[in-house]
């Protein structure tokens, strides 16, 4: 909900006294996982709350319609409510949905991407298939971006309040060996004054099948050789390789500026199913490996490849949708905007001895245009674009195109729908729509719709 969030301002004339809080029931889940109840006719979106759940809350936003709360008191609990596994689970930011029942967690998150479907697509009839639950709910993460507070000293997880850091000795979605390398660098920078005013964050990549850890330390300036040595010297028997990160300007990015290896390998690998993928510090790669798996096939699947396709494999990233796809068509065309992605793309094709990949670099709407300016056709496409989803010209460039069947993979459900709802506009129609639990315990959704080129 805060991409929405805005300053309203009213004249005199228009000012109404405004709750301060009250007693809500929750009645729904919305996106975000917050808790949706109504206070004097406004809407109120509560955190940590489930449906079901009486609560007293104070009102902390206000915006036109509606407003965010913050949970005083319980009332009366849901029948679907639970303890939280995790100690922290009230303070840190990283998990939302831990008060629920796991098997509550997958209703909810079906009937989100429902809503989704039917409030902001207008779509309300296209099948969603109830949402099958991981098997790992928990440790499933192979990446984790820790972030280092200089004044408190904390090096750890982004806490419900932003400005606070709170030092996880144990994160119950995160692979083990993270929290293992985590406690290693939190005696390091005890020890270390000089790594303690340079250190921002700390990415630790994990290969779960192959055992193999890259870490990559985020600086604020430069790194003395002296540090590098030390790092390397308190971390080498946990991690296969080390990477330091010197970001140019204090910006939202993770990676903004030079990123040089230390020690060790310059890679590390992952298996899914049979492919041994390769692991870059800045490579895009799913964040959960088992359902990794899941979602390939799934989109395998929804393609429905015979074996004489051209496909085009768009916001590809490192290419493992393309790979994956490529012993079942004849043409995969992978366009990415990140060449240090692409170049990876093709490092892995090498790798792997693919040679029906062909990747481009470059923004997916101006690359599809100029496949329709050569003649380039496709019998397929798949896309994968960041949360923000699609540009309207990526998609009215695929209607130029004429592409019969395309296969969306989603992580938001409401840019999904937005996007499906232009689709459906151009002549596409979703057929179906199948949600993927990639992120157990958190409010983000993953999802594979199928759509088809409506005749005429």
């Amino acid at each position: 909900m805060t991409q929405h969030r805005r300053k309203i301002h009213k004249t005199p004339a228009q000012v109404q006294p405004e709750p301060v809080g009250g007693t809500v029931t929750i009645e729904r889940l919305a996106h975000g996982g917050y808790g949706v109840g109504y206070l004097g006719g406004l809407t109120v979106f509560v955190p940590r709350t489930a449906p079901g759940d009486v609560v007293d809350v104070r009102l902390t936003e206000y915006r036109r319609r509606y407003a965010f709360g913050e949970l005083l008191a319980l009332r009366q609990a849901s029948p679907w409510r639970v303890s939280a596994p995790c100690p922290l689970y009230d303070r840190c930011g990283g998990c939302h949905l831990q008060h629920l029942s796991y098997a509550h967690q997958l209703a909810h998150k079906t009937v989100q991407v429902q809503e989704s479907l039917e409030r902001i697509a207008k779509l309300p009839d296209i099948p969603v298939a109830p949402m099958p639950g991981s098997p790992q709910p928990l440790a499933y993460r192979n990446k984790v971006l820790y972030h280092y507070d200089v004044v408190s000293g904390s090096l750890g997880l982004v806490g419900r309040h932003e400005a606070q850091i709170l030092d996880v000795p144990h994160c119950l979605i995160n692979d083990p060996r993270a929290d293992a390398v985590m406690a290693r660098l939190r005696t390091l920078l005890a020890a270390q004054p000089a790594l303690q005013r340079v250190v921002h964050q700390v990415q630790v990549q994990v290969g779960q099948r192959t055992g193999e850890v890259l870490v990559t330390v985020i600086v604020r300036t430069a790194l003395a050789a002296a540090l590098q040595r030390q790092l390397w010297d308190g971390l080498h028997d946990l991690v296969t390789g080390l990477y330091v990160h010197v970001k140019a300007r204090q910006t939202p990015e993770v990676f903004d500026g030079t990123t040089t290896p230390i020690a060790g390998a310059q890679v590390i690998h992952e298996r899914v199913g049979p492919w041994l993928f390769r692991i870059e510090p800045q490579a895009f790669f799913q964040v959960n490996t088992v359902q990794m798996e899941r979602l390939y096939t799934l989109v395998r699947e929804a393609a429905a490849l015979r074996g004489d396709e051209v496909v085009l494999d768009l916001y590809s990233g490192g290419g493992t949708i393309a790979l994956t796809l490529a012993p079942h068509c004849a043409t995969v065309h992978a366009v990415e905007v990140n060449r240090q992605a692409t170049l990876l793309a093709m490092q892995q094709a090498a790798a792997l001895g693919v040679t029906n990949c062909q990747f481009r670099t470059g923004k997916v709407e101006r690359i599809v245009q100029r496949y329709l300016a050569k003649g380039i056709r496709a019998d397929r496409a798949i896309l994968d674009p960041p949360r923000a989803g699609c540009r309207p010209e990526a998609l009215r460039a695929l209607a130029l195109m004429r592409v019969p069947h395309l296969v969306y993979v989603s992580c938001s459900p409401p840019t999904l729908a937005r996007d499906l709802r232009l689709l459906h506009d151009l002549g596409y129609r979703t057929l179906d729509v199948q949600p993927v639990d990639m992120f157990p315990q958190t409010y983000h959704i993953e999802c594979v719709a199928r759509l088809s080129r409506a005749a005429g």
